[in-house]
């Protein structure tokens, strides 16, 4: 397959055009009346809904790509021969890097909440009902309902409600079944994957070229959403999450350079377009495409281990969770005037690490809800976690960037992990 960078071009003057975009997006959006009449309603409906259908575009070219590229990379990968190795691989990066996140989550969030002025106890009069019975965290923690979860009984369906876990869960039992087929019938099951995963890549190329138009009507979109008011308690969880999530994107970057063996400049070129598309869409599945352009045009990884490492990553990889979750409890205790067991607070994040590696990877779905169960575990009360999601979009444009940012590092450092030779030179600008 072609994967020239001519040919997935996300050059110096789109990337400016696109910033240029977003900042003039956000502008426009945050100072529009918030309730718009006649030309001005048409006109705001009209650009959001460009940015929408981007956003479905993109998502739109997910699937069709993640099975093509994993049947491909599983068959092509010795007839499934290494296969376990780099499962085994991914598995160890992902809860090397969850319990890391987690830790680097537990250290910054409480001097960061004393550096904004957060008081303690500052929601303490909140208005509460009486705690709500709930079960325990452990009976949540069903490794045995995972797993079930992770099997689908109609790939279809699993397709239709975009559950890439079971997508991929699939697509890789059927290429290492089609790996076991005759050399014949194997080619046939190659060329008519192969040409799959190309030709949606070549819409995703289509798709980028417009990026400056969309990301403007994104922008603006989100911009209406948030305005500019918001209690400063509820803005100060948002702009601490922002940066614990900053700082761990920018951590990923020389880690994946030094330690995959591929440069750290070189990496931050490579997963600049997916951030600049997760950051527009707060998508780290529309993100995906672009990753994939990444890895293999930037990087030089191998066609095996891009195939199999990110659609993987992108079903079971989700760092933001480690952040948002820990950090949200942490925040509440201390605004809340709660006392946080330190047993429970490690069920809690085992608990966050099994929901992490089910979420989609689509806008605000980081497991808010699903998380409801282990926050009232530990005693705290459901109005203050609601009250606290409200400002969730601020810190959700961080949170995909550093999706998008994990996903290609764990992908690089999977390259490593499983043994393939190092990266191809990379190619002349």
């Amino acid at each position: 397959m072609d994967f020239s960078l001519e040919r997935f071009a996300f050059g110096r003057s789109l990337t400016i055009a696109t910033l240029v975009a977003l900042a003039a997006g956000v502008v426009t959006g945050a100072l529009a009346p918030e309730t718009p009449d006649g030309a001005l309603r048409w006109a705001s409906g009209t650009v959001e809904a460009v940015g929408t259908a981007w956003v479905r575009g993109l998502r739109m070219t997910v699937l069709p790509m993640v099975a093509g590229l994993v049947v491909v990379a599983v068959i092509e990968s010795s007839e499934g021969e290494g296969l376990g190795r780099m499962g085994g691989a991914a598995a160890g990066i992902f809860l090397t890097a969850y319990a890391a996140i987690a830790f680097v989550a537990t250290v910054l969030y409480p001097p960061l909440v004393r550096a904004l002025g957060i008081d303690r106890g500052a929601l303490a009069s909140l208005p509460v009902e009486a705690p709500i019975e709930t079960p325990s965290m452990a009976g949540e923690l069903d490794v045995a309902e995972w797993l079930l979860h992770a099997l689908p009984t109609n790939p279809f369906a699993a397709a239709v409600e975009e559950n890439i876990l079971q997508v991929v869960v699939f697509a890789t039992l059927f290429a290492v079944a089609a790996g076991r087929l005759a050399p014949a019938a194997r080619a046939t099951i190659l060329a008519l994957f192969s040409p799959l995963a190309e030709a949606s890549l070549v819409l995703v190329a289509w798709l980028l070229k417009a990026s400056p138009v969309a990301v403007f009507a994104l922008a603006y979109g989100a911009a209406r959403e948030i305005g500019f008011g918001a209690a400063w308690v509820l803005v100060s969880f948002a702009v601490i999450t922002t940066i614990v999530m900053v700082l761990l994107t920018l951590g990923f970057i020389p880690l994946a350079g030094v330690v995959g063996r591929v440069g750290t400049v070189r990496f931050a070129r490579a997963a600049w377009p997916g951030q600049l598309v997760g950051l527009a869409t707060r998508s780290s599945l529309a993100a995906l495409p672009a990753l994939v352009e990444g890895a293999r045009a930037r990087l030089g990884l191998p066609d095996r281990v891009v195939g199999f490492g990110l659609p993987l990553a992108a079903s079971m990889f989700k760092p933001n969770t480690l952040v948002s979750g820990p950090g949200r409890l942490l925040f509440l205790a201390w605004v809340l005037d709660l006392s946080i067991d330190p047993l429970g607070y490690v069920l809690f994040l085992a608990y966050v690490m099994l929901l992490a590696a089910t979420t989609i990877g689509i806008p605000n779905q980081s497991g808010r809800n699903s998380l409801l169960p282990a926050y009232l575990a530990l005693g705290v009360p459901v109005e203050a976690v609601l009250l606290l999601e409200s400002v969730d979009v601020i810190w959700d444009f961080a949170a995909t960037v550093l999706n998008a940012t994990g996903y290609l590092a764990a992908t690089t450092l999977l390259a490593r992990g499983a043994g393939a030779p190092d990266p191809a030179p990379a190619p002349a600008a």
